[in-house]
């Protein structure tokens, strides 16, 4: 699903039984939406969603969670069957690791391995330790996530 086209928190969270039960491990309804959203829960976890009273949220929510994506190190979930291998995401990525801020000027270093490839048609992790997200002091840098035109890759957690 295209980053514009996501379901948001609340949208999610009107689409599950909104019983609070706890049964999925969450408080509320609306935290395991949160949970949905950072992957830490899946939708087999509510046992409602799973009765034909909720087929269609099932159906909605499976469309947006429950593609066969790859979660890497930190949160880079990355759905192969989206990506079409067109590396703008690979390209904008290696420009934001390779231009640092420095006192108001952009210094640009060669010498950093890129995070990302196209490997066999689609986009992979490469070189993880080169992400601004895996530093010691870690940005939240979403470049790769907002140019991917498909929605192939989503930063979570």
């Amino acid at each position: 699903m295209a980053k514009k086209n996501r379901l948001q928190p609340l949208q999610i969270n009107q689409l599950l039984p909104r019983t609070n039960c706890k049964e999925c491990g969450c408080l509320t309804c609306m935290a395991f939406a949160f949970g949905l959203i950072s992957r830490e829960k899946h939708l087999e976890d509510c046992p409602y969603l799973q009765t034909e009273e909720f087929r269609s949220s099932w159906e909605t929510l499976q469309e947006a969670f429950g593609g066969e994506g790859v979660l890497k190190e930190q949160g880079l979930l990355i759905e192969k069957a989206k990506c079409n291998g067109c590396g703008d995401c690979v390209v904008v990525c290696q420009k934001a690791i390779t231009s640092l801020v420095f006192q108001g000027n952009i210094v640009k270093r060669q010498d950093v391995p890129p995070v990302l490839g196209i490997v066999d048609g689609s986009v992979d992790v490469i070189n993880w330790s080169s992400c601004k997200r895996a530093m010691d002091s870690p940005e939240q840098c979403r470049v790769c996530e907002d140019k991917c035109p498909f929605g192939a890759l989503e930063l979570v957690r």
